[in-house]
This record gives C-alpha cells, sequence and structure tokens, in this order.
C-alpha cells in the first residue's frame, strides 16, 4: 500500500505534462502568424540566426513570451495551491495578502514618473509588492506567531488601501492613465528575455514547497493536530507564506494583476488528484502554465491584429468555470 501510495502521483503528473508540452507548442505555432511544426522545429534548433526576420520575430518576440506567460501560471498556481491551505479558506487566491496591490502601487508609481522602461517599473513593482507583505506580516505577528486570519484581513485592507492610492494617482496622471489600466489588466504585449530572466528568479520559491508537502498535508487538519503531530507550526507558516508572497510579487511585477489562475486551478487539479500535495503541487504547477500560455495565445489571436488583455481573457474563462466547480462541490 505504501509503495501504491508513493508512485500514485505519477499518472496525474504525466498526464499534466504531456498536457503542458501540447499547450507549449500550440502558443509556439500559433499566432497573428502562424508557423507550420517543421518551421517550429528549425528555429528551435538553429538557435537565433542574424538576419532572418522570420526567425527574429521566433525568437526575440514569441519564444519569450510565451515561456514568461507560462512561468508567470506555474507562479501564481503554486501561490494559491499554499495560500488555500494555509487559509484553509478555498477562495483564498494569491492576492488576499496584499501583494498584487502594493506591486501595483509601486508599477503605477513607476508610470507616473515615466520610469516604465526595465528595469525600474518591475523593481518599483517589487518593491511595492515586498513591502506591503512586510507591513501585513507585522500586522498579523502575535508573541512570535503568525495569526492567519489577522493576516487575511490587513491584507485585505491593504489591498484596498493601495487600490485607493492608484486611483489617486490615475485620475492626476491624465495621458498617463490608459498605460495604467492597460498595466493593471494584465498583459505579456512587449514582454522580452528581460523579463523572462526576473521570473526565472521564482523557480527555486516554487520547488520549495515540494519539500514541505507532508507538512501542508498535515496544516489541512488544523494547527493544533499539526503541533501534536510534530510540525514546527509556525516555522511552516514563515516559510510558506514568504513563499507565497515572493511568487505573487514577481508575477505581478513582470505582467501586471491576472486574476483567476491561482484561484481556479487548484480546485481542477484536487478534482483530479485529490488533495495530497505531493501531486497537487507539481500538477497545478503545470496546469497553471498550460492555462496562462493558453489565455496568452488567445488574447493575441482572437481579434488580431488588435490584443486583448490576458488578465481579461482569464476572467471571462475562470469565472464561470469558477461558479461551476462551486456548485459542482455543492452537489457532492
Amino acid at each position: 500500500m505504501t509503495r501504491l501510495a508513493r508512485t500514485s502521483v505519477w499518472p496525474g503528473i504525466s498526464l499534466a505534462a504531456g498536457i503542458f508540452v501540447v499547450c507549449l507548442v500550440l502558443s509556439l505555432v500559433l499566432g497573428p502568424v502562424s508557423l507550420s511544426l517543421s518551421q517550429l522545429w528549425h528555429f528551435v534548433t538553429t538557435g537565433p540566426v542574424p538576419g532572418d526576420l522570420q526567425n527574429a520575430i521566433f525568437w526575440q518576440i514569441r519564444m519569450p513570451r510565451v515561456l514568461l506567460a507560462c512561468l508567470v501560471g506555474a507562479e501564481l498556481a503554486v501561490a494559491g495551491v499554499i495560500l488555500q491551505d494555509l487559509f484553509l479558506n478555498p477562495l483564498t487566491d494569491p492576492y488576499v495578502t496584499g501583494v498584487s496591490s502594493g506591486a501595483a502601487l509601486g508599477a503605477t508609481i513607476g508610470i507616473v514618473l515615466h520610469w516604465a522602461q526595465l528595469p525600474w517599473m518591475t523593481v518599483l513593482a517589487l518593491i511595492g509588492g515586498f513591502a506591503t507583505l512586510g507591513i501585513v506580516w507585522m500586522a498579523a505577528r502575535r508573541r512570535g506567531r503568525i495569526d492567519i486570519f489577522v493576516l487575511l484581513l490587513a491584507g485585505v485592507t491593504i489591498s484596498y488601501l493601495a487600490s485607493a492610492i492608484v486611483t489617486v494617482l490615475m485620475i492626476q496622471a491624465n495621458q498617463d492613465m490608459h498605460a495604467i489600466i492597460y498595466w493593471l489588466m494584465g498583459s505579456f504585449s512587449g514582454r522580452g528575455w528581460q523579463e523572462v530572466e526576473i521570473a526565472l528568479v521564482a523557480v527555486p520559491f516554487m520547488i520549495v514547497p515540494l519539500f514541505f508537502s507532508r507538512e501542508m498535508d498535515i496544516l489541512l487538519q488544523g494547527e493544533k493536530r499539526a503541533l501534536e503531530l510534530g510540525v514546527e507550526v509556525e516555522r511552516t507558516k514563515r516559510l510558506l507564506l514568504v513563499t507565497a508572497g515572493v511568487l505573487t510579487a514577481i508575477a505581478v511585477s513582470v505582467c501586471g494583476i491576472i486574476g483567476f489562475v491561482g484561484l481556479v486551478v487548484p480546485h481542477i487539479v484536487r478534482l483530479l488528484v485529490g488533495p495530497s500535495h505531493r501531486g497537487l503541487l507539481p500538477v497545478s504547477l503545470l496546469v497553471g502554465a498550460s492555462m496562462m500560455g493558453i489565455a496568452d495565445l488567445l488574447s493575441r489571436t482572437v481579434i488580431a491584429p488588435n490584443e486583448i488583455p490576458v488578465g481579461v481573457v482569464t476572467t471571462f474563462v475562470g469565472a464561470p468555470l469558477f461558479v461551476y466547480l462551486l456548485r459542482r462541490g455543492r452537489k457532492g
């Protein structure tokens, strides 16, 4: 039985990996200018070639954009799993800690100051996200413990405050208002290898929770039960909260606010592989990457040559899907 429990997660991971590969190929092949599979293989195997326009478009525009979308989707999905388990609330998503609103405020300041070019806007977004996480952390800390419910309330409060400041800045910005609104809706338009490098910083933070899958399983039974079973609850909570905060801040800093991925993906994956984090975390990572890749594909092809912000696409897809999952959960 133990042997079966250890190996039973691999079919789900293999299926999710296969779906991810298919979605990755579709995202690279399809677009305003579509490629054949033979062209895709040629570009990938030959690498960047100076003087070749199609090759340059593939390597400098499409490839970094697709990779960035997959990285951001994976980051938000893993952060969603972590926070839903810590809060013991399936309605929790990566933005409840206030990190996204802080990052949005930092990016808005960068746009208003005309520092929208890299690396300044990304740096300001990261500073805003981490500063918000620090404030919420201090508000929730009581006698060496992190009160999860106080953290939730503080996160929501800080989010409202940051959003109010962003609104004031938008009113004052005038000519920059369109750029601020477009960034707040989330988009991968114009993103390149620099943003990919920033998003890659989050890879170790996506791996860390895999080493705490047992502790996360036990925490689902409540903190008191976890203490009885020998889990260092406060240490685990601190590590996981920081991990989720870093993942969210990095994701928001490179593409803006994209909703529903961190909320919906964990629900879908629990239906597929169950609540055990040995399967839930890696499969959520892969499904989040796949979903964001397809959402970005839709955003740049549905009304081409114009583009829909990817945050709008994920909302259109995620909202009805989440309502369906809620109804299914109530019937169950």
